[in-house]
């Protein structure tokens, strides 16, 4: 799935860039849905620094950054080092927790069971699986067609509304001097 989240959170970036307006926010959201998965690489990092990290008594896999705890903890850690940057807290913790958030909805639509999602307050695994995903990578060795072409269609309905109101917007500012609007 790491070319789809690519696309989904690409569309939903561009809806955030519609109407916020600042570049930052397409690379904090599109950023922010890859983080999940730092999990497949954690336990292997962690160990070569001679940490190691348990959870149910295991080592860290595949899921286990997939959660509501681990989005508000990133999401967090985000807004204080954009901070540093001159980038407004309240608006880095809203964008890093979208880009988070659209990873997890684009598993728990493909995957059924999938993760701990909502995780410290339920040890429940959810998945809606409306799309059978089963890692059937079939578009060139990257991706499952039917998730991606949905992915595709979402884009371009987002740089279609993106035009529709960039031309809505340039018309109100144009005709404001002329009609008092």
């Amino acid at each position: 799935m790491l070319f789809e989240h690519w696309i989904y959170s690409l569309a939903v970036a561009i809806l955030i860039y519609t109407i916020y307006r600042k570049k930052e926010c397409l690379y904090i959201i599109i950023g922010s849905a890859y983080i999940p998965d730092i999990d497949i690489v954690a336990d292997y990092i962690l160990k070569k620094f001679g940490i190691i990290v348990l959870i149910y008594g295991r080592p860290i896999y595949h899921g286990d950054f997939h959660n509501i705890l681990v989005m508000i903890l990133y999401a967090i850690l985000v807004a204080l080092l954009l901070n540093i940057i001159s980038i407004r807290m309240k608006d880095s913790f809203i964008l890093a927790n979208i880009g988070f958030f659209l990873h997890l909805l684009e598993d728990a639509l493909v995957f059924n069971p999938g993760y701990r999602f909502l995780w410290p307050i339920s040890d429940k695994i959810y998945g809606i699986g409306v799309i059978n995903y089963n890692d059937n990578i079939d578009f060139f060795g990257i991706a499952n067609i039917k998730v991606l072409s949905i992915g595709i269609l979402l884009v371009i309905s987002s740089l279609y509304i993106k035009y529709i109101f960039d031309n809505i917007t340039k018309y109100a500012i144009v005709t404001n001097g002329r009609r008092g609007i």
